[in-house]
């Protein structure tokens, strides 16, 4: 598969994440919205019964047919409510069919007291009008405890449906970055495999040697360069032409291929978006800067570096605004040190500085220190304010370790414990340990 099929691929998958994010929260917003439309339905149920329940009580203070007349009223208009309400569940269509039959009740309940008022009697807890009072306040607490079930259940609901969305954005983002990561590595072992082939091919042709064939079985665009490679050894190996005119047809062609061997090891010592060194080509120059510091018993620090709140601004602004950010540090990164230090970008927000040499931690701190202000101060990207800070983790040479793969690990757990700490970073030696204890400084 062509390099391109497979970023076209990479950049469908881009997308589709994008759209599952934009659907999940366009669900979880309709979701909000039918929530608050159930509890605001559920609020002026509320409000209707309560309004009933007051015209009640003012209904047997004063035992008169006004205070009659506005209780039918709240009555019907508690009536009209419930009979226009519906909900999309049948326990709560359940739970209003019940406020119903209890808002009839009452009905029922209002005719009686019209006798009452009729006949003049004055409410007490022993007449008939005492058990009606008794009557109405049961049924309003019946109401009242339905109403609580329903927004109970409404607020379950809820829960419920964006637990399950929630549930599967994750799996889908989940699924795509597998997919993602599982092409780029394929994309990276063929690129290598096929610079491989070109290389051995190039040496071939520096021998004299025109009758061997670049073997490439894949299909992308480094395989058509390889075919264009034996097309034209092929033509080198039949044409009969001058001795002058063939050299200087090989002096052309090795060239040019000498000159695209470059570019291919300009891709891969340097990253093409900040344009520091490749993580292996950090771990190359360490090889020699290691050397070079056993040899002459000089000390050097690593700084492990991990951009943070970095991820937002891919999520908010963008990946093309998320690599203007990258460039915008890597730049403050060469400006913090000094040209014979060594710079690298080995993943997507993390970086490595190499200092040689040092004298004392609070050389490295001074750098570190310099680092912070000028990576925590905001740029401006057209109409974006854009800010970042870092967390910094550090190891020394020769007393963390002495090998690259040591100082990477110690200088990789420092920057996790500053992590637990914003704008921090951390270091400990054995002669850090003598002087500071564990160092940790903001």
């Amino acid at each position: 598969m062509k390099v391109t099929k497979r970023l076209k691929i990479l950049l469908i998958l881009g997308l589709m994440l994008t759209g599952g994010i934009l659907f999940s929260l366009v669900s979880l917003n309709d979701n909000q919205v039918r929530t608050n439309q159930e509890l605001h339905q559920v609020i002026e149920i509320e409000l209707k019964i309560n309004e009933l329940g007051t015209r009640l009580w003012l209904l047997f203070q004063y035992n008169d047919q006004d205070a009659l007349i506005q209780t039918r009223y709240a009555h019907q208009d508690l009536k009209e409510l419930l009979e226009q309400e519906q909900f999309n569940n049948e326990s709560k269509n359940s739970i209003i069919a019940n406020l119903i039959r209890m808002n009839l009740n009452i009905g029922s309940l209002i005719e009686l007291s019209q006798k009452d008022i009729e006949s003049k009697f004055q409410p007490s807890i022993t007449t008939s009008a005492g058990m009606l009072s008794a009557r109405y306040n049961m049924t309003l607490q019946s109401m009242n405890e339905d109403l609580t079930k329903l927004q109970k259940l409404a607020m379950r609901d809820a829960e419920l449906s964006q637990r399950k969305i929630l549930y599967a954005v994750v799996i889908f983002l989940t699924l795509g970055s597998v997919l993602v990561l599982i092409l780029i590595i394929m994309t990276l072992r063929t690129f290598k495999a096929n610079l491989n082939v070109l290389t051995l091919g190039i040496k071939d042709l520096e021998k004299g040697n025109l009758g061997s064939r670049l073997l490439v079985s894949d299909t992308d665009e480094l395989s058509e360069l390889a075919e264009q490679f034996n097309l034209m050894k092929h033509s080198l190996e039949t044409t009969t032409i001058k001795k002058e005119q063939l050299q200087e047809e090989v002096d052309r062609q090795t060239e040019e291929l000498q000159k695209q061997r470059a570019d291919f090891q300009l891709l891969a010592n340097y990253d093409s978006l900040t344009q520091l060194y490749s993580r292996s080509a950090f771990e190359s120059q360490m090889k020699t800067a290691i050397a070079r510091c056993g040899r002459t018993k000089l000390n050097g620090a690593l700084l492990f570096i991990d951009l943070d709140r970095f991820k937002p601004i891919n999520d908010n602004y963008g990946h093309s605004v998320g690599d203007i950010v990258l460039m915008h540090v890597s730049k403050m990164l060469t400006q913090a040190v000094r040209t014979s230090d060594i710079i690298a970008r080995i993943g997507g927000d993390e970086f490595v500085i190499w200092l040689e040499p040092i004298e004392n931690a609070r050389q490295v701190t001074k750098v570190i220190e310099k680092l912070h202000l000028s990576l925590s101060t905001p740029f401006k990207y057209g109409d974006i304010s854009v800010s970042v800070s870092a967390s910094i983790g550090v190891s020394f040479y020769p007393l963390d370790a002495t090998d690259l793969s040591g100082l990477l690990r110690v200088a990789d757990d420092n920057m996790y414990k500053a992590k637990a700490t914003p704008d921090t970073y951390y270091y400990f030696t054995p002669e850090a340990n003598r002087r500071f204890s564990i160092t940790k400084l903001a």
